[in-house]
């Protein structure tokens, strides 16, 4: 082990005085309770690189972060020596408005890189919550996306390259900056969601897509998941101009004021051109006449759930899942969550198959957290914890049992990061 006196004094000839975190910042890079010895926060590549060269020849293990709204999600790390910031790291490095395509450093904010660029009339299609301090590094570590989902798909369906630096401190590329990338593997799907567990994420390019000219959300209300899931996919299947189609279950729905007690609300989120948006919103209209529910215009609905999700919020939630199947399941298994752990709220992408569940306290977590997997399993989908109660949280794995192709994925580590020096134990099997 390395004395803290000889980390801090390497760390601060690798990125200068000012790239060393002091000691009282050090809880800020926490992780499941876990404190580094140093943090340090690089101001190039070559900084990342030379840290990870350090951390490699010491056999430390190193942690990278973003905005830090996604270090909740994986499992406990197996060990924690150096914090990771990337927050330096927030240029735009090339737009190119012509071509829709823009490539970006990893510590720039989400929010940060869709106001430069709708100055031009596009955007990147990522939507996770909390733009402003969410950063393109995290999002892209964490696989995260958000409503926009249903049209534009996930962060893997529009990242045309990645820069990432290695376990070893190896600068390299994956893809490229144009969208035609047709030479070799792609990498970039594999660092996608590794939760930094395979390289550093430093910069990354994306397809853009055109603002829209004009957006509009309506609200259908539905006695149950079932009808609401069935009347979204009707939707779909009419190509209509809907960037965003969310469920919430009549819990999740009351709690933000967006139905009536026992109804749940369907928000659907269109976005196009003038005539594309008037005779998507006539249609929904009609459709929602014969289906008897209820429809209003909404001028801003807010996803007032998300500040339930947040960290340190007051009604951060105590559990927090999110589970995945076919769209056809959806409906039982909204149903199943509702009566095997008590009333959660849940936000669900019926068109997807994706939702997310929370309960703000359960009398017996660990418990609740093994009928939860079993009805997920039930009907063929997977249920990954993104929150639960650190008193319990070491002694699961937050991803499930293993799948087939674990075996795959050790022997993937193991030639990325021999090692172990890259968020060691947080991916699935404790990798």
């Amino acid at each position: 082990m390395v004395k803290q006196a000889s980390l801090l004094s390497q760390l601060q000839a690798i990125v200068g005085a000012d790239g060393v975190r002091r000691d009282d910042e050090l809880s800020n890079f926490a992780v499941d309770g876990l404190t580094p010895q140093a943090a340090v926060a690089p101001s190039s590549y070559e900084q990342v690189a030379e840290v990870l060269r350090y951390a490699h020849t010491e056999g430390l293990a190193v942690i990278p972060r973003g905005g830090g709204t996604h270090m909740h999600i994986g499992n406990v790390p197996g060990r924690y020596d150096i914090g990771l910031s990337l927050l330096r790291l927030d240029q735009v490095v090339e737009h190119e408005p012509a071509d829709l395509t823009v490539t970006c450093q990893a510590g720039i904010t989400l929010d940060r890189l869709q106001r430069h660029l709708g100055q031009h009339g596009q955007l990147v299609p990522l939507d996770p919550a909390w733009g402003e301090e969410t950063t393109i590094g995290g999002i892209l570590a964490a696989n995260a996306s958000g409503p926009s989902r249903h049209a534009y798909g996930a962060p893997r369906d529009f990242t045309i390259g990645l820069k990432v630096v290695t376990a070893d401190g190896r600068i390299t590329k994956a893809g490229g900056r144009v969208v035609k990338n047709v030479a070799g593997y792609d990498l970039c799907k594999l660092y996608i969601g590794s939760l930094g567990t395979l390289g550093v994420i430093v910069e990354a390019g994306f397809k853009l897509a055109p603002t829209p000219k004009v957006e509009r959300t309506v609200i259908a209300t539905f006695d149950t998941p079932g009808q609401a899931c069935a009347f979204a996919a009707d939707l779909q299947h009419r190509r209509l101009s809907l960037r965003a189609v969310q469920l919430l279950n009549a819990t999740a729905a009351s709690a933000v004021g967006l139905a009536q007690q026992g109804l749940c609300a369907l928000v659907l989120d269109l976005a196009g051109t003038p005539q594309a948006v008037e005779r998507s919103r006539r249609e929904i209209g009609e459709l929602a006449q014969d289906a008897a529910a209820d429809l209003r215009d909404e001028e801003n609905a807010a996803m007032a759930w998300q500040s339930r999700m947040r960290p340190g919020s007051a009604e951060e939630p105590y559990l927090l899942c999110k589970a995945a199947t076919l769209p056809t399941h959806l409906p039982a298994l909204i149903e199943s969550l509702e009566t095997v752990a008590g009333p959660p709220h849940i936000l669900a992408l019926p068109t997807v198959g994706v939702l997310y569940a929370s309960w703000p306290r359960l009398e017996d977590a660990e418990a609740a957290i093994g009928r939860l997997r079993t009805a997920v399993t039930a009907l063929d989908g997977s249920l990954v914890l993104e929150r639960c109660p650190l008193d319990i949280k070491p002694r699961l794995d937050v991803f499930g049992d293993p799948p087939p192709s674990f075996d795959l994925m050790r022997r993937v580590k193991e030639q990325f990061d021999p090692k172990g020096v890259l968020s060691p134990g947080r991916q699935v099997g404790r990798l």
